[in-house]
């Protein structure tokens, strides 16, 4: 047996026809415990092994610590691959002369390493060569301080030490690259680093802002995130986060309810989630906490793209389930419609002036009707001005964009107007019912008392948006009057639009122009697409029966 355990177990028999019988279900048995640990032994050793991602990630941070003081910057890795090609001058015969981006006094420059040797060339070219039970025995000085910095701390075993190695060759080749690059094209004129090693969040915030220039709402969900982070961590460089920080962040925010007291909302963000840290409460969805990394991400990312950061670290974060919609919007069904339209609210159109509210039953009115008839958006229509109800080729149309004028006659300031995507700019004929109930009329009254506004009693949120109400409103009376189910709500128009025009037999292009998925042309002003007429032809090819 080699010198090694030997196994022994009496088959209890003197018998040699008995005993070659129970030696073939002794031998079995044996066989069976040895495949028995030899899985158990395979499990333990999967379980130490890291993947390519852990391994990649142990790189990446370890080389992350370098700073614009080590003599590589910013080729970070060649740093240590120098160290690692001097062990193989002795081992295998490396030349020794090579160049490095090292600076002799400043006389040294680039250029005068051209044609020559660089660092990473030889090292790179070993690994293609050579089988890898050949050069891993020379990567002590790298693996090293590896082992040393990975945490939480993980076994040295072989699988490791390749998946290290691996990634750590991904960077020397990646900055071996670059070197070549910058001595075969070196710059006209040494620019400084744009690193900025002292900024910190709220002014990161600020410069993302002022150069993104994005929505108020985006603007005020990103200064939540990044306040709540500050708060978490401290007033930190953004230059000394890292992706540990993130992910530990985006775990604390995942363990906040769902709902919160107004007293527990405005607690510092560590206090909430120590308040409610263990409890059985409902905790918020995935795409909450992907808004709140997705702020955090977008600014790594924008530092990043601009230099002052070396990396981003927010790159790869991902939190699980988001994305997913819980629940799945539906169209109206006949019925549904029939029952909507034939209720109170357009049963008696004389009483839509009587009661008081902060969005109107005439407002309520004709968004539903509007809503219906086109398949805009609830906002494309709370937004629209009298401006834009016009006449062109004989058609009234709703010209749906995003202009701004800065004030009013009178100095007033108007609404902003905005659209979703660029093929929302769209014109939207007017659906012949609509104006058989009388919507040119509307129109017209609002001209002669003065109104700007298509639904004046509509007022701007603090994110601009001008339906938030109209849209609870039509929420809560489609819950009343026609079915309390999540599923349906005022966008259920637009659902419900595109199949009425499919059973039209229109064509998709044209729905999708309608519904501002696509371009639409008047006389090229937007675009592509169909003119105006025909796109008024399809739409009266809808026939709204429930809309009576």
């Amino acid at each position: 047996m080699g010198g090694g355990p030997v196994y022994k177990e009496s088959l209890g028999t003197r018998d040699p026809a008995e005993a070659a019988r129970l030696f073939v279900a002794a031998n079995a048995r044996l066989q069976a415990k040895m495949n028995e640990a030899e899985k158990r032994m395979l499990a333990a050793r999967s379980l130490d092994e890291i993947s390519a991602e852990r391994a990649t990630d142990i790189v990446g941070r370890y080389l992350a610590t370098y700073d614009a003081r080590n003599p590589f910057h910013p080729f970070y890795s060649l740093n240590r691959t120098f160290y690692l090609e001097d062990v193989c001058v002795r081992m295998h015969g490396f030349i020794a002369d090579r160049g490095t981006p090292i600076l002799a006094g400043g006389s040294d420059d680039l250029s005068s390493k051209r044609g020559r040797l660089l660092v990473g060339d030889q090292w790179l070219d070993f690994v293609r060569d050579r089988p890898r039970s050949v050069w891993i025995k020379a990567c002590d000085e790298i693996l090293d301080p590896l082992f040393r910095f990975a945490t939480p701390p993980i076994k040295r075993i072989a699988e490791n030490e390749f998946a290290l190695m691996d990634a750590w060759n991904v960077r020397v080749e990646e900055d071996n690259r670059r070197f070549h690059d910058a001595v075969n094209n070196p710059p006209q004129a040494q620019s400084r680093s744009r690193l900025d090693s002292g900024l910190r969040f709220g002014e990161l915030l600020d410069r993302w802002a002022s150069a993104r220039t994005p929505r108020p709402q985006t603007i005020h969900d990103t200064k939540v995130a990044i306040a709540d982070l500050v708060a978490f961590y401290g007033d930190i460089a953004v230059s000394s986060f890292t992706k540990d920080m993130l992910l530990d962040y985006r775990d604390a925010a995942r363990g906040l309810p769902l709902g919160m007291p107004k007293a527990d909302r405005i607690l510092p963000f560590p206090d909430r989630v120590a308040k409610y840290a263990g409890t059985a409460l409902k905790q918020v969805g995935a795409t909450t906490v992907k808004k709140r990394i997705g702020a955090v991400q977008a600014l790594l990312g924008f530092a990043s793209q601009e230099g002052w950061l070396e990396h981003n670290v927010g790159r790869g974060v991902t939190v699980e389930g988001a994305g997913r919609p819980k629940i799945r919007r539906r169209r109206f069904r006949s019925e549904e419609l029939a029952t909507l339209f034939g209720s109170e609210l357009f049963l008696q159109p004389t009483r839509l002036l009587n009661r008081t509210t902060k969005v109107s039953d005439l407002t309520l009115y004709w968004i539903f009707l509007f809503g219906v008839t086109s398949g805009a958006r609830i906002e494309e229509m709370g937004q629209a001005h009298v401006a834009d109800i016009v006449a062109r080729d004989g058609v009234l149309h709703v010209d749906i964009d995003d202009y701004v004028d800065d004030q009013d006659d009178d100095g007033a300031p108007t609404i902003a107007k905005s659209v979703k995507t660029e093929g929302s700019r769209r014109v939207v004929p007017i659906h012949d019912r609509l104006l058989e109930i009388g919507f040119e009329r509307y129109v017209d009254a609002l001209r002669k008392a003065g109104q700007r506004l298509l639904f004046p009693d509509l007022a701007p949120n603090v994110f601009s948006k001008v339906t938030q109400e109209a849209s609870r409103r039509a929420g809560r009376y489609i819950d009343k009057i026609v079915a309390d189910d999540p599923r349906l709500v005022f966008h259920s128009f637009r659902h419900t639009f595109k199949d009425e025009g499919r059973e039209a037999e229109i064509q998709e292009r044209i729905l999708d122009q309608l519904c501002g998925h696509a371009p639409t042309s008047v006389g090229g002003k937007y675009g592509s697409g169909v003119g105006l007429p025909s796109l008024k032809r399809n739409l009266d090819r809808i026939v709204f029966t429930a809309v009576d």
